[in-house]
């Protein structure tokens, strides 16, 4: 037998792997980013309506394998809070300088921690958070895992400080109600196969 015959089908198989395994993009069909505070006199939230996420995966039988980059843009003027206040949500684009800095971005750097194994994988990604023209690094520990479907989900939490981004929180009634610093964004996102 010839070796010809023996290396032209190992060298279809190695082809067709690397090519299957590569990283692929995927997008977000389904998003629920909410941003949670407190003030002196009641807790509030908004939540960010118009949200593109992207993210490059490397999925193999179900199994995220690994996560090669990613990026989130958040039109700043599109946070609205829950109570339907335009007093609140023109205050929220002043204050994270909206007419200057239209968009809210993350940019994934490094990824760590995503185990080759089934069911929800925890991954602590690393990058840069650009607030109010102001980029800060800044590490995500998320839960990600593989639908039925093959979209992926994402979710997790966290607190960040607006004083690191260079934002005073703002206040009103001539400074009676106070917003506290820290605020706790809550993320949800699904992601589909573009």
């Amino acid at each position: 037998m010839s070796i010809k015959f023996i290396i032209r089908p190992l060298l279809v198989i190695l082809i067709f792997t690397f090519q299957y395994l590569q990283a692929q993009t995927y997008s977000a069909t389904t998003y629920k980013l909410s941003i949670k505070g407190t003030s002196t006199m009641h807790d509030w939230s908004s939540a960010a309506t118009n949200v593109t996420v992207q993210g490059d995966f490397v999925i193999n039988n179900g199994i995220i394998e690994k996560v090669t980059g990613g990026n989130v843009n958040v039109v700043t003027k599109s946070i609205k809070s829950d109570k339907n206040s335009g007093l609140m949500d023109s205050r929220t684009h002043e204050t994270l300088k909206a007419d200057k800095n239209p968009n809210i971005t993350y940019a994934v750097t490094k990824v760590t921690g995503v185990p080759a194994s089934g069911g929800e994988a925890s991954v602590t990604v690393s990058g840069n958070l650009n607030i109010g023209g102001t980029s800060k690094p800044t590490d995500l520990t998320l839960k990600m895992k593989v639908l039925p479907n093959g979209d992926i989900e994402i979710k997790g939490t966290k607190k960040i400080l607006m004083s690191n981004h260079g934002i005073k929180p703002p206040s009103f009634m001539l400074g009676a109600l106070k917003v506290g610093d820290e605020v706790t964004l809550d993320i949800y996102v699904v992601l589909h196969k573009k």
